[in-house]
């Protein structure tokens, strides 16, 4: 063999072994893998600051729910303690708050009243989207490191449902101005790697009280593309995603290595009238096109599996949901509602929906304006970006808009009570006698007599069309087959400190 032969076969070895090691992974790399769970995130984390503008931000709690813990927690559908041990009313209008003690943040310093005091003061002051839950706030106090004291104004019987909201951050913490580049709190996980839109990868918390989760590593990516995610999970680059449409599940289903979980949620679609505006002022007009649209065929052809005819304006799972009498498809009694109500011919009308809001919505408004059709209702469609159809949103510049709501505190206050009061002015509706409900229901600290006003509330937001309340949705999480310990989560914002991979 000669020398320039040796040298050449060592080079076609050295390739060959350099390309192995570049295809198949190292042992230590393997047994590294089983400790990461590589999660595709279907909207982008901007942001991990859960007590400002993205407080209500689906995306941003459903990664910070791994890192802050609330005093309290929804399980099950009912409110139970977590960082609080107890709590009590000494009057209508205290709230006081026994808290576990022991507990620690991730760096090792304990867990106070002061710390919850902080992150309340913190929400309210941030103005974004929760901060209105605690409008009767009168002072905040700590008469001792583990009691806590919420004293309102007015009777507030939400607020133990706010705080299954509200994560607890340690005081020092929030004093920083560069704390949520990695924040850390008393929860399972701590934030290791942040890179806003694109990446998140939470660490397990060294300090953390119970059994340490049984993932060391969680890696948040975002793939905007739903083909981009089913295609990632078929070539194992990553292992778990959710909120698929309901024309990729049936595609999922059909693949060995992967898993799919449907489950509902507390979320739903809804379709508002703008009632300051004619025609749909008039109730008759407005349940005249709900009679005009099949919800079960459009459930169907739309969202088979992936979503329920609702019965109410609320999710009936929602604490407060109750069931209300269908609006039957019947276009003759819609073309009798319309003669009624001054429109023998119809009308001519717009309906406007964001582009970036959810599944099939493009489909579902065609489908719907198709119906209207047939009674002489003549809608122009109105498909426009996200930032545009807020604007015209909040303006009420618009006559109808399709939409999707979550009731992510799991309590039909966070949906009736802020959307609907007259004071709310987001679809031009107004009741005294369901402002009336509301307030009552938001001020009772019996939680039964609140959930029974709520139910009276739905009648009127049902019967009057308020909008038309078509489908209650289901989440679709899928993962591959190695993935086990997963939970649903009705908030439709999973969670994986129960999940491992074998």
């Amino acid at each position: 063999m000669t020398t320039d032969f040796k040298k050449s076969f060592r080079r076609l070895v050295g390739g060959l072994a350099l390309a192995a090691a570049l295809i198949l992974p190292s042992a230590q790399a393997m047994a590294q893998s089983a400790d990461v769970l590589r999660i595709a995130n279907p909207v982008a984390v901007t942001s991990l600051d859960t007590f400002g503008a993205q407080s209500a931000d689906q995306p941003t709690i459903t990664v910070m729910q791994q890192v802050f813990e609330p005093l309290v927690i929804r399980r099950d559908g009912k409110l139970q303690p977590l960082l609080a041990e107890s709590w009590d009313n000494p009057d209508e209008l205290t709230w006081r708050f026994k808290l576990r003690s022991g507990i620690t943040f991730a760096d090792g310093s304990p867990f106070t009243s002061a710390d919850a005091k902080a992150s309340l003061e913190r929400l309210i002051a941030g103005g974004g989207p929760l901060s209105g839950l605690w409008g009767a706030v009168d002072v905040i106090e700590t008469p001792d490191e583990l009691t806590f004291v919420i004293k309102t104004k007015t009777r507030l019987g939400t607020v133990l449902s706010n705080l299954s909201m509200l994560g607890i951050a340690p005081a020092s913490g929030l004093a920083k101005e560069d704390f949520f580049t990695a924040p850390f709190g008393t929860g399972p996980y701590q934030v290791a790697e942040f890179t806003p839109s694109q990446f998140v990868a939470l660490e397990r918390n060294p300090a953390y009280r119970e059994a340490e989760a049984p993932t060391a590593r969680l890696e948040y990516r975002y793939i905007p593309e739903v083909s981009g995610r089913i295609t990632a999970l078929e070539n194992n680059e990553i292992d778990v995603t959710w909120g698929l449409p309901p024309d990729q599940v049936d595609q999922v289903r059909s693949s060995d290595a992967l898993t799919v979980e449907s489950f509902p949620t507390y979320g739903n679609y809804y379709m508002w009238f703008n009632s300051s505006r004619d025609p749909m002022s008039d109730v008759r007009v407005r349940q005249a096109m709900w009679h005009a649209v099949d919800m079960e065929e459009i459930k169907t052809f739309l969202f088979d599996g992936t979503a329920e005819v609702a019965t109410g304006p609320i999710p009936l799972d929602v604490f407060g949901g109750a069931e209300q009498t269908p609006y039957a498809y019947d276009p003759e009694k819609a073309k009798a509602l319309l003669a009624e109500a001054g429109y023998p011919n119809g009308f001519a009308t717009t309906m406007m929906w964001s582009s970036q809001c959810c599944t099939n919505i493009r489909e579902f408004a065609e489908t719907l304006i198709s119906y209207w059709a047939a009674v002489g209702i003549q809608v122009t469609p109105q498909e426009l970006e996200r930032a545009t159809w807020l604007e015209n949103l909040l303006a009420l510049n618009w006559d109808s808009t399709l939409a999707e709501g979550n009731t992510i505190t799991g309590d039909a206050d966070f949906t009736l009570a802020r959307l609907y009061l007259s004071t709310a002015k987001r679809m031009g509706y107004s009741n005294p006698d369901l402002d009336a409900l509301l307030l009552e229901a938001r001020a009772e600290i019996d939680q039964d007599k609140r959930a029974e006003l709520y139910a009276q509330a739905g009648k009127i937001i049902w019967d009057d069309a308020v909008g038309i309340f078509p489908l209650d949705m289901k989440m679709h999480a899928v993962y591959r087959n190695d993935v086990t310990g997963f939970v649903a989560t009705p908030t439709g914002m999973p969670r994986f400190d129960t999940v491992s991979k074998q």
